[in-house]
């Protein structure tokens, strides 16, 4: 059995109090495992696959929690890289923004940008059925913006604000990406943080219709509603903001790290302006979350009861319900992808360095599985971060099983 034990899982929290030994104990078990267990193929999957790339390119899209296809399934974005993804980023080279035509299979590079990571990419995302925004940098004014583009009248429309998360064309909430984690981040700007003001820093609300930005919730807000003793010379930080479906609503994370590298999380709830905070879960670890719908939110986090697994969160009640028990936890965490009752989840690399895609209702269903070398690793991983089309009938995801940094499409439909 290749996947990893409820106990070297147990070992590995245990070494989450020693960062650092963590980090090193860590790679080196891995590489002695995949001596041990690794397969002779790079992917196995009874699914059609299509790789979207432009030729002897790299390509990938980003995050987990958006498509990138539109939603009457006649356009697919990703970014294609002109660097090496085994290294990190170079805020010099941009990555080209490409829109793929599905009915004629055909590339066309639309824009570029010198702002992303290997990640979330520049946070491409669709707005509407023809028109997406992604982040880049103004060189001339040392700012951070986002750009909109229009697949059918060609237009570009700058906004003077980079977005996490957008809602329609209606608004966008914002962060300081300059302090998110070193894999999530830009470095464009290549600020020196001052950990200790956290009043001017936190969660900005983007009005998109008039090119506006206030700051709605401060890290100082947070710290002041819900503080703690470890939080005291702490190193605070928001991350992975989500937009309930209906818009009136977020979920965003409050992180802080200590001087030793130990981590730890709060998920929040708000109103989209920033008012009527309220705390989801507060057990110390929350990794991946997505709104199930406008009431329950559905993540893979920690209770102190009943321990680190998928949980569906209501909202409102703030009950907590395990979900897949003795089939999805078995697993440990991963990106899941809504859509209907439909969830889709990764897996992280097993003892082989293999990853693994499957369609969870009430059942598992695997669709493939993914080799990740050591060539990437730590910052410049690929997690194959999977995401629906808006129908159902198609699964994206990031993957070096081919040697190199790739999107692809499986079809579900006739399957």
């Amino acid at each position: 059995m290749s996947q990893y034990s409820g106990f070297e899982r147990k070992i590995a929290f245990i070494l989450t109090k020693f960062p650092g030994l963590k980090s090193g104990v860590k790679k080196l078990y891995q590489r002695v495992n995949y001596l041990r267990y690794k397969k002779n193929y790079n992917f196995k999957s009874d699914y059609s696959i299509k790789r979207l790339a432009l030729k002897n390119k790299e390509s990938y899209f980003g995050y987990y929690d958006k498509s990138p296809i539109n939603s009457t399934n006649e356009y697919i974005i990703f970014q294609s890289t002109n660097i090496d993804t085994k290294s990190m980023p170079d805020p010099k080279i941009p990555v080209d923004m490409v829109v793929y035509n599905v009915e004629h299979d055909s590339y066309e590079v639309v824009g570029e940008s010198y702002t992303y990571n290997w990640q979330q990419g520049t946070k491409f995302m669709w707005i509407d059925e023809y028109r997406f925004i992604y982040n880049d940098f103004d060189e001339s004014r040392k700012q951070y913006i986002s750009k909109i583009y229009d697949v059918k009248t060609k237009e570009t429309k700058v906004i003077d604000f980079p977005i996490y998360d957008c809602f329609e064309d209606k608004f966008a909430i914002s962060l300081n990406f300059e302090i998110v984690r070193a894999d999530y981040s830009y470095s464009n700007l290549g600020l020196k943080i001052d950990w200790e003001d956290n009043s001017n820093d936190g969660l900005y609300y983007i009005d998109i219709k008039s090119n506006s930005s206030k700051l709605i919730i401060s890290l100082e807000d947070i710290i002041k509603l819900n503080y703690k003793e470890t939080m005291k010379g702490a190193k605070h930080k928001f991350n992975h903001v989500m937009i309930s479906p209906d818009g009136t609503k977020m979920m965003f994370m409050h992180r802080w790290f200590l001087n030793d590298g130990r981590r730890y999380d709060t998920l929040y709830v708000s109103n989209v302006d920033g008012t009527d905070i309220k705390i989801v879960s507060d057990d110390d670890m929350v990794s991946h979350c997505f709104w199930y719908d406008d009431t329950y939110i559905f993540a893979y986090l920690r209770d102190k009861t009943m321990g680190d697994k998928y949980y569906m969160l209501d909202i409102n009640s703030n009950k907590k319900e395990p979900i897949g028990e003795g089939l999805i936890d078995k697993f440990g965490d991963g990106h899941p992808h809504v859509n209907g009752t439909n969830i889709i989840f990764d897996t992280y690399p097993d003892k082989a360095r293999m990853k693994s895609l499957y369609k969870y209702n009430y059942t598992n269903k695997k669709l493939g599985e993914f080799l990740e070398s050591f060539d990437f690793y730590g910052e410049t991983r690929c997690d194959l971060h999977p995401r629906f089309s808006f129908d159902g009938k198609k699964v994206f995801f990031d993957s070096v099983h081919e040697g190199q940094r790739g999107l692809y499409m499986m079809e579900l439909e006739n399957n």
